[in-house]
C-alpha cells in the first residue's frame, strides 16, 4: 500500500515537471519567435549607439579690391549638452540638474529636464551653445549618460556691418530674416549618421551589419557682391545725413548697373546680429530696401519720360506749355516749384524742374492728347512689364515685397491716380524695384537680375563667380535710353552739387519727394519721404552705379524738399566716395 502511494507521488510529480517543462517550452517560443522583432529592438535599443553628426554651416565673406576673401560671417565651434535616459541610472537626474543649471546657467533647457524620465528615449537635449570652458567643466564632471556634441554659432568679425542683408541664426540653428533665411537650405547643409554596436561602456565593437556611417554635408561657403569699404562708407553717410536732418529712418542700395550685383545696402535704424535676442523692436531686422515698398515721388518720372519717349509719343526735344496747374477730372494738380510757370518748356526742363505737369503731359501724349485707357495702358506696359514694378525681383532676402498699381481699366478714379502716378504717387514700389529698373533704363535697356551673390566657394578655397543673369532686353530703346541718362546728368549740371563735388564726373539723378498718408484723417499730410536716385560712370560717358537714397522723416527748412534737402547730400557724399575710391573719371 505504501509502495503503491509512493509511486503515485513519483508519477504526479513527473507530470508536474512535464507541465513546468512545457510552459517553459511555450514561453520561450513565445519569446523567441512570436515577440522575436520586439525584443530584438530593445537588445538593439541597449547595444546599438546612433548620433547625428552635425554639419558646418556655410559661412559669409566679401572680395576685396585685392583679390582677397574676408569673412563677414564665421562659425565658433560651442558644444550642445545631450543626456542618454537609458544610461544615466536611477537618483542622477536631480544631480544632472544642478550641474548644467550651474554651467550654463540661462542657456539650460529646464523643460527637457522631464524628459530623463522617459527611457524610451536615447538623447535628451539639455542646453544649447555652451562655451569651450563650459563645456570643459561638464566633462569633467563624468556623469554617467551625459554626452557633449560639437556645434557652432555666428560671430561677426565685422561687427552690425549689413545686418539686415544678413540676418541671424537662432539658438535652433535656423536663418532667420535676410541672407541667412532666404539660404538656410543651403547653408545648414545636411546632417550625417554614426550608428555603431557597443558595449555598456559605450566603446564600439567590431564592425556589424547595423553600422552606419553616412558623413555630413557642410553648408555652402557664399561670397557677396557686397563691397566692404563702401558698405561701410554708405552706413557711415547714411547716419550722418539722418543725423543732419534729425531723421530717424533711412536706406541706401547701390548696383552695378551691368551685372545687377549690389554692392551696397544699409538701413537704419539697424542692430548687432550678434546680439539679435536683445533687440526691443524686431522691426529693425527687416531690409527696408527690399520689404518696403512706399510712394517714391518724383524719382519716377524719368521712368515716365522713358516710357513717352520710347513709345515715340513725345521726343528728347518736344515742348509743352506749362501753366503751373492742371485739372484732371475734379482734382486740380499743381507743381511745387512755381518759378517756370506760363513758360514753354522742353522734356528736360520737366525733369529739371520736376514738373507734376509735365509728367502729366507727357502721359497724355502717350494717349494722343488724353488720359484716356490708351495712355493707362500704355504706361501701366512700361511699369509693370518692362520696369517690373509689379514683380518681386526675386533678390536673395527673406520677405520681399512686391509693387501695388491700379489697374488701367479701373473705373475708380483711374485718370487721377495714373496722373499722380506719372511723378510717382497712388503707387508702391520697393526700393530694390526701382534701382533695378533705373539701371536698366541707364544701360541700354537690360534688366538684370538683381543679387547679392557674387558666387560659392569651392572644396579648394576658390572663387567660382556666379555669372550676371539678364531678365530682359529692350526695356527701353538704345536711344531712349542714351537721351534719358543726358538728361539726368543736365540736372546735376545746373545744380549746386555739380559744381561742389562731381564736376569733370559722370553723374546723374533726380530727387523725389513724397506725402504719406495722415493716419489720423486717412488723406495726404503725413510726414515726407525724400528719395534720390541716381548714377556715377566711368571714363566712358557710361553710368557704372546705379544708387538710391531713402529718407523717411527728414526735417527741413521750409521751401525745401527732403527729396533734395535730405536724400541728396547723402548721395552726393557717397557719390564723391565712389569716384576717389574707384577713380572713375570722365
Amino acid at each position: 500500500m505504501e509502495e503503491k502511494s509512493t509511486k503515485s507521488r513519483a508519477q504526479w510529480l513527473t507530470i508536474g515537471l512535464f507541465l513546468v517543462l512545457i510552459i517553459f517550452v511555450v514561453r520561450l517560443f513565445y519569446i523567441q519567435v512570436i515577440e522575436y522583432d520586439k525584443y530584438a529592438a530593445q537588445a538593439d535599443q541597449m547595444q546599438i549607439s546612433k548620433r547625428t553628426i552635425n554639419p558646418t554651416r556655410g559661412e559669409f565673406f566679401v572680395l576685396d579690391k585685392d583679390g582677397i576673401l574676408s569673412p563677414l560671417v564665421l562659425n565658433q565651434t560651442v558644444y550642445t549638452v545631450f543626456a542618454d535616459p537609458t544610461q544615466i541610472g536611477d537618483g542622477n537626474i536631480e544631480k544632472i540638474r544642478n550641474l548644467i543649471q550651474d554651467v550654463a546657467g540661462g542657456q539650460a533647457i529646464t523643460s527637457n529636464f522631464e524628459k530623463l524620465n522617459d527611457t524610451a528615449m536615447q538623447y535628451v537635449v539639455l542646453a544649447r551653445q555652451v562655451t569651450h570652458t563650459q563645456a570643459e567643466k561638464i566633462r569633467d564632471a563624468n556623469l554617467k549618460g551625459v554626452g557633449l556634441q560639437a556645434t557652432s554659432r555666428r560671430v561677426y568679425p565685422e561687427g552690425s556691418l549689413a545686418a539686415q542683408v544678413l540676418g541671424f541664426v537662432n539658438v535652433d540653428g535656423e536663418g532667420q530674416y535676410g541672407l541667412e533665411q532666404f539660404l538656410n537650405k543651403e547653408l545648414a547643409g545636411e546632417p550625417g549618421v554614426l550608428q555603431s554596436v557597443t558595449d555598456v561602456r559605450h566603446i564600439p565593437l567590431t564592425i556589424g551589419v547595423h553600422d552606419v556611417s553616412i558623413p555630413a554635408k557642410n553648408g555652402t561657403n557664399y561670397v557677396l557682391s557686397i563691397d566692404r569699404a563702401v558698405q561701410a562708407h554708405v552706413e557711415h553717410s547714411l547716419a550722418d545725413g539722418l543725423k543732419r536732418v534729425s531723421a530717424t529712418k533711412g536706406s541706401i542700395v547701390i548696383m552695378e548697373v551691368d551685372t545687377g550685383r549690389v554692392i551696397a545696402m544699409a538701413n537704419l535704424p539697424s542692430y548687432d546680429p550678434a546680439n539679435y535676442n536683445k533687440v526691443d523692436d524686431s522691426a529693425v531686422f527687416q531690409n527696408t530696401i527690399t520689404m518696403w515698398p512706399y510712394e517714391p515721388g518724383s524719382v519716377i518720372k524719368p521712368f515716365t519720360i522713358g516710357a513717352a519717349m520710347d513709345t515715340g509719343s513725345i521726343g528728347r526735344y518736344s515742348t509743352f506749355h506749362n501753366t503751373g496747374c492742371v485739372m484732371v477730372a475734379d482734382a486740380k494738380i499743381c507743381n511745387l516749384y512755381r518759378q517756370v510757370d506760363g513758360e514753354t518748356i522742353d522734356v528736360a526742363n520737366i525733369l529739371r524742374y520736376s514738373l507734376n505737369t509735365g509728367a502729366i503731359w507727357a502721359l497724355e501724349q502717350m494717349g494722343g492728347g488724353d488720359i484716356n485707357l490708351i495712355a493707362r495702358q500704355r504706361l501701366y506696359n512700361y511699369f509693370a512689364d518692362n520696369y517690373r514694378f509689379t514683380e518681386k525681383t526675386n533678390i536673395e532676402s527673406t520677405g520681399e515685397a512686391v509693387g501695388l498699381m491700379m489697374k488701367p481699366d479701373n473705373p475708380n478714379g483711374a485718370r487721377v491716380t495714373y496722373s499722380n502716378m506719372t511723378f510717382g504717387q497712388g503707387m508702391n514700389v520697393t526700393m530694390i524695384q526701382v534701382v533695378a529698373a533705373f539701371a536698366a533704363t541707364i544701360n541700354g535697356g537690360t534688366y538684370y537680375q538683381p543679387t547679392l551673390i557674387l558666387g560659392t566657394i569651392n572644396k579648394n578655397g576658390k572663387l567660382v563667380e556666379q555669372k550676371p543673369k539678364v531678365i530682359a532686353n529692350g526695356v527701353l530703346k538704345t536711344e531712349t535710353s542714351k537721351n534719358l541718362k543726358e538728361m539726368l546728368r543736365a540736372i546735376r549740371a545746373g545744380s549746386v552739387s555739380m559744381s561742389q563735388i562731381d564736376r569733370g564726373y559722370y553723374v546723374g539723378g533726380k530727387s523725389g519727394t513724397a506725402e504719406t498718408i495722415d493716419p489720423a484723417t486717412g488723406k495726404y499730410g503725413g510726414p515726407t519721404i525724400g528719395s534720390y536716385l541716381g548714377f556715377v560712370g566711368d571714363e566712358t560717358g557710361n553710368p557704372k552705379y546705379a544708387i538710391m537714397v531713402r529718407v523717411d522723416d527728414g526735417h527741413v527748412a521750409a521751401g525745401s524738399t527732403t527729396g533734395s534737402a535730405a536724400a541728396q547730400p547723402i548721395f552726393d557724399a557717397i557719390s564723391r566716395f565712389i569716384i576717389e575710391y574707384e577713380g572713375v573719371t570722365k
